[in-house]
């Protein structure tokens, strides 16, 4: 199925093929699949431009978290522009999960959690909700400061 933000079908299936590729791979041999797939991601920016579904793609595979956060922030902004409600669903959801488990951030995690809510019932999707909850219940175990 092509994005939600028009990368094609065959295309888009690559990348979740360079996806699968690192999970199965070992130790060293994930860190050479980690970059295939950056790499298709930047060929496919070259072509399609800067879309939602490359930036929050790679976000996932980039260790610094303050490169994922810009990443998240710029995909959000450009699917929100776009109307393109899938993936503003997809990296809310990115965002309070990076907010709460990693930044241990309790009020920008309320933020996106609340953003992720919003979108939950166009997500259509009971991943999510599961998800919301999930956070939620991690959320409340961050102090707030």
């Amino acid at each position: 199925m092509a994005t939600s933000d028009g990368i094609a079908s065959d295309e888009w299936d690559r990348v979740h093929e360079l996806a699968v590729d690192i999970v199965n791979a070992d130790e060293t041999g994930a860190t050479e699949c980690r970059n295939r797939l950056l790499n298709y991601l930047e060929t496919l920016e070259h072509k399609y431009g800067e879309l939602p579904s490359i930036l929050s793609t790679r976000a996932d595979y980039v260790d610094d978290l303050t490169a994922k956060e810009a990443l998240l922030l710029r995909a959000y902004a450009l699917a929100k522009a776009r109307s393109d409600y899938r993936n503003v669903t997809y990296v809310a959801h990115s965002l309070a999960e990076l907010y709460i488990e990693e930044f241990k951030n309790y009020w920008e995690g309320q933020r996106w959690l609340e953003d992720l809510k919003q979108h939950l019932p166009q997500a259509d999707d009971s991943l999510f909700a599961e998800e919301y909850e999930r956070l939620r219940g991690l959320l409340h175990q961050i102090p707030r400061s």
